[in-house]
C-alpha cells in the first residue's frame, strides 16, 4: 500500500509539471505568433502574470524553474525566433511566467494527497489489526490455553472444535486433534501395560516370597542361604513393583492421598521409631530449635515413605551418622534428612530426580536410582517440593518441604 501511494505521488507530481510545460509552451508559441503579425507588441501590459523581452543572446533555453528572492516561482524559457525587423537584430525571445499560484495550488493538491493516503493507511492498519486479532492472535491465545490444560490423563479430552477456528488455523487445529489422539492412544496402552505388568508379577513374587518365609521356618544346613537370599531378591522386587504403581498413578493423577493437618515433629518422631531398626547406631533425631511449629498439610503414609526413602538413600551413600530433622520459615515447614556422605553436587541435583538416574557420587554402590524420583512425584501431589542442599560440616541435606495449614495448633 506505502508503494502504491509513492509511485501515485510521484506519477501525480510528474503529471502536474508536464502539464505546467505544456501550458508554458502553448504561451510562447502563441506570443511568437503574436509578434509575428503584430498583434502583439512589447512590453506586455503588467497584472498578467507573463513577461516578455527580446534577450541578448543567441542561445534557446529549455524552460526551468526559479524561485525569486521575494519567494514567488517562475518559468523563464528562451526561444529562437526569425528577426522582426532592422530595429530588433535579437531573435531570441524570453519569456517569463509567473507560476506561483500554480505551484501553491499543486503542493496543496499534493498535501491533500498525502493527508488522504496517511488517514487510509492508518483505517487500513486499524482494520487489518482487527482481522489479526480476531482472525489469528485470539484463536492462537485459545490454543495456547488449550496447550496449558493438557495432562497425560486429559489427553484426546479436551478437543479443538474445528467449526469455530478461522480457516486459516484448520489445518493446525485438525493435525493437533489427531496427535493428541494418538498420544492419548500410546499413553493408555502404556498405562495398561505399566499396570498389568505390575499385577501379574506381584502373584508370582507373593508365592515365591512366601515359600521362602516357609522354608525359612524350617531350615536346612544346605538351604539357608539360599533361602535368605530368595526371600531377600522377592522383598526388593516387591518393593519395585510397588514403586512402578505409584509411579502410574501419580502419572495419570489416580494417586489417592489422604491429606490433613499433621504436627511435624510427631510425624517426624513417629517415622524415627519406624526406620531406627536400619541403622540404631547411626540414625538420629535432631532436637527441635522451633518451638510451636505451625501444622503441615500432608498425607503421613506418604510422608513416611518419603522419609523412609531418603533415610535408605542416606545410609547407603555414606557411612557416618544420619540425622532426621525439623525447621520452619517464611515459605513452611521442612524435614530434613542430613548425612555426612559425598553430597550431590550442585550440577546433578536435578538430574538425581529424573528416573533411572543416579549421580556421579553414587557409583560402586547398588540401586535403581528411582528413590529420589519417587519422592519428588509424592512431593508435588501433596503441594510440596524436595529439596537438595548442602549438610553442615559436610554431606547432604534431603529436604522435604510442606505448606503449612491455616488452622491453629491443637491445645
Amino acid at each position: 500500500m506505502i508503494a502504491g501511494y509513492s509511485l501515485l505521488f510521484a506519477v501525480s507530481r510528474s503529471f502536474v509539471e508536464f502539464e505546467r510545460l505544456d501550458r508554458h509552451q502553448q504561451l510562447v508559441a502563441s506570443l511568437s505568433e503574436g509578434l509575428r503579425d503584430g498583434r502583439v507588441t512589447l512590453p506586455l501590459p503588467q497584472g498578467l502574470g507573463v513577461e516578455a523581452q527580446w534577450a541578448n543572446s543567441r542561445f534557446a533555453d529549455p524552460a526551468q524553474t526559479i524561485r525569486s528572492t521575494d519567494g514567488r516561482v517562475w518559468l523563464i524559457s528562451r526561444t529562437r525566433l526569425p528577426a522582426q525587423n532592422h530595429e530588433h537584430a535579437a531573435s531570441v525571445l524570453e519569456v517569463r511566467q509567473d507560476i506561483t499560484a500554480s505551484v501553491a495550488r499543486s503542493q496543496r493538491d499534493l498535501l491533500l494527497l498525502i493527508a488522504v493516503a496517511g488517514v487510509s493507511a492508518l483505517f487500513t492498519s486499524a482494520l487489518l489489526r482487527l482481522v489479526i486479532w480476531r482472525g489469528l492472535i485470539q484463536p492462537l491465545r485459545g490454543f495456547t490455553r488449550e496447550l496449558e490444560q493438557l495432562e497425560a490423563d486429559s489427553l484426546g479430552v479436551h478437543v479443538l472444535d474445528p467449526a469455530q477456528q478461522p480457516s486459516e488455523l484448520l489445518a493446525i487445529v485438525e493435525a493437533f486433534n489427531q496427535l493428541q489422539q494418538r498420544l492419548a492412544e500410546a499413553w493408555l496402552r502404556e498405562r495398561h501395560f505399566v499396570d498389568g505388568v505390575a499385577h501379574e508379577l506381584r502373584t508370582p513374587i507373593t508365592v515365591i516370597s512366601s515359600h521362602a518365609q516357609r522354608l525359612q521356618a524350617e531350615p536346612s544346613p544346605a538351604s539357608t542361604a539360599a533361602v535368605a537370599l530368595i526371600a531377600a531378591e522377592a522383598k526388593r522386587l516387591g518393593e519395585l513393583i510397588s514403586v512402578m504403581l505409584d509411579f502410574a498413578r501419580v502419572d495419570a493423577g489416580r494417586l489417592t492421598l489422604a491429606v490433613l493437618d499433621h504436627a511435624p515433629e510427631a510425624l517426624l518422631l513417629e517415622a524415627f521409631e519406624r526406620l531406627q531398626g536400619l541403622a540404631p547406631e547411626r540414625l538420629q533425631l535432631a532436637p527441635s530449635v522451633d518451638d510451636d511449629l505451625p501444622r503441615i498439610r500432608a498425607d503421613a503414609d506418604r510422608v513416611h515413605q518419603c522419609l523412609a526413602a531418603l533415610v535408605e538413600n542416606a545410609l547407603r551413600y555414606s557411612e557416618g551418622s544420619v540425622q532426621l530433622g525439623v525447621s520452619a520459615s517464611t515459605n513452611g515447614v521442612t524435614l530434613h534428612v542430613c548425612d555426612q556422605g559425598p553430597g550431590i553436587p550442585i550440577a546433578e541435583r536435578d538430574q538425581v530426580l529424573e528416573r533411572f538416574a543416579r549421580g556421579s557420587t553414587a557409583s560402586g554402590t547398588q540401586g535403581s536410582g528411582i528413590g529420589l524420583s519417587l519422592v519428588n512425584g509424592l512431593m508435588r501431589a501433596m503441594q510440596g517440593e524436595l529439596l537438595i542442599g548442602d549438610a553442615h560440616g559436610g554431606g547432604a541435606d534431603l529436604q522435604l518441604r510442606f505448606n503449612t495449614s491455616d488452622r491453629p495448633p491443637e491445645p
